[in-house]
């Protein structure tokens, strides 16, 4: 946005939160912190902040501030979390990542021979708070959408192994005992699949290095939606949040053509067969 508005983007340091907010940045991706001016006071009384993006996923075109003359141009808003705000940008951001200390000793690596899948489940404060979770049946069989998928599009002889992702690791482990079939095949997912106990930071980096395909299943997860914008193979597939009860769009506004990169692929059960996943036309 400063680049379209011809503008030095600019950091307050206006409180605690703020310092601990660029502190968490500067961590993960410090390569964009450093193209920003930091300024360790609060934000003079005499700026006028100015509404900008304000609900989470609907994005907000910059264009109509160009005509804002005034020296500071302080915008008020959040998340600000749209493809369109960083289109062409996605090579660039990966770029600003710092390089990862974690050896991932405990998951497997992405390579020529290796083809990694990463699941991420939100569940805990979700289901409580009207965002959609999926139920296990749901699960599994979009993993078993995604397989065939990435076999038809690459190599069924791939070797694929999964890592999940998630804020339940309990909830993750009693997948443990699930199967299903593929191409008259029985999958025993304890035999191929990890689950990660990394912090965000580094699953971030994992996936930057790692997850060839990201399968995103609960769909208003903003982790998730990072864990496969900035992912390796930049190939994510998602549950279609205009097929379930989510209170993100008539609650909060979200549009799915703003939030969702036009390249991901959305899926939902088949209205005639409650069990058997497809892709949705978008």
């Amino acid at each position: 946005m400063s680049r379209k508005l011809n503008r030095i983007p600019t950091f307050f340091i206006q409180d605690d939160w703020h310092d601990q907010m660029l502190k968490d940045t500067d961590f993960l991706i410090p390569g964009l912190v450093d193209h920003f001016l930091i300024i360790n006071r609060s934000l003079p009384v005499a700026i006028i902040p100015t509404d900008f993006h304000m609900s989470c996923c609907k994005w907000d075109n910059p264009t109509r501030l160009m005509n804002i003359t005034s020296e500071y141009l302080h915008i008020r808003g959040m998340h600000f979390q749209s493809w369109k705000y960083f289109a062409r940008m996605r090579n660039e951001l990966i770029g600003y990542l710092k390089k990862p200390t974690n050896l991932y000793e405990n998951l497997p690596k992405s390579n020529d021979a290796s083809f990694i899948t990463c699941v991420h489940i939100r569940r805990t404060d979700f289901l409580t708070s009207g965002f959609h979770v999926p139920d296990r049946s749901f699960i599994i069989s979009a993993m078993k959408f995604v397989e065939e998928n990435e076999r038809k599009r690459k190599n069924y002889s791939l070797n694929m192994t999964t890592v999940f992702f998630g804020d339940d690791l309990e909830y993750i482990k009693n997948l443990f005992n699930e199967t299903y079939v593929l191409n008259g095949e029985k999958k025993d997912l304890d035999s191929w699949w990890f689950v990660s106990k990394d912090d965000p930071t580094d699953s971030i980096l994992y996936s930057r290095h790692h997850c060839d395909v990201v399968l995103i299943t609960a769909p208003h997860s903003t982790f998730g939606w990072w864990l496969g914008f900035l992912s390796k193979g930049n190939q994510v597939y998602y549950t279609d949040i205009k097929y379930v009860n989510d209170v993100s769009i008539a609650g909060l506004g979200l549009v799915v053509d703003d939030y969702y990169p036009p390249h991901w692929t959305p899926f939902k059960y088949d209205e005639y067969d409650n069990s058997t996943i497809i892709e949705t036309l978008k």
